[in-house]
């Protein structure tokens, strides 16, 4: 498995957030999409779209 390079701002956030820093994993969306604009999320039985939009914004839907 490789390394995802952390942006350590967004993981200073993370550790201020209510859950323990230990409980999130910060991962890269180029990593997560891997050339993709979208990807299925499965959650509970239930599908949910997380795609990148023509802004370069994430939306997801179910």
């Amino acid at each position: 498995m490789h390394s995802t390079p952390v942006n350590h701002a967004a993981a200073q956030r993370v550790q201020e957030t209510a859950l323990p820093a230990e409980l999130v994993d910060i991962i890269s969306s180029d990593s997560l999409f891997a050339q993709r604009k979208a990807l299925l999320i499965e959650h509970n039985g239930q599908q949910y779209r997380l795609q990148i939009t023509k802004q370069n914004k994430l939306i997801l839907t179910k």
